[in-house]
């Protein structure tokens, strides 16, 4: 035998095309997405097994994954990278630099215009909470 992994002959009834509707077949339309950040596989769109991954940076990180499906087999890596804030950290890491949400210049403007004086603020006019007595 040469250097090559031996690899078993697959039975002719495995290697049938699979039935058109898998359990969690879901066309590729981008109306469904995962709730819990899995992938599924492009090709038979089953949920993939995130096998490993590893940190690049502070903000991008490469995901190996795995199909569940033994018909498909595919194995593929992705990525996962942080684009901007969208709420800024109350503890942020000074190691870390992040972008805020890109606003537009429209509402970069409306946010810099001062208040229109005669709009009333949300809370304008309400009475103060009485005071609370301390428990004991």
């Amino acid at each position: 035998m040469d250097d090559h992994t031996y690899l078993a002959p697959v039975p002719a009834e495995a290697a049938q095309p699979a039935p058109a509707a898998f359990p969690l077949d879901v066309p590729f339309d981008g109306t469904q997405p995962t709730r819990s950040g899995a992938l599924r596989c492009p090709h038979c769109r089953f949920i993939g097994y995130r096998r490993s991954s590893r940190a690049i940076t502070e903000t991008h990180r490469d995901i190996y994954y795995q199909c569940p499906n033994v018909l498909c087999g595919h194995t593929w890596k992705a990525t996962e990278s942080y684009d901007f804030g969208i709420v800024p950290s109350a503890i942020p890491n000074p190691r870390v630099t992040l972008p805020l949400r890109p606003v537009s210049r429209q509402q970069a403007l409306e946010a810099m215009t001062p208040p229109d004086p005669n709009q009333p603020g949300l809370f304008d006019g309400m009475r103060p909470a009485p005071p609370r007595e301390p428990p004991g």
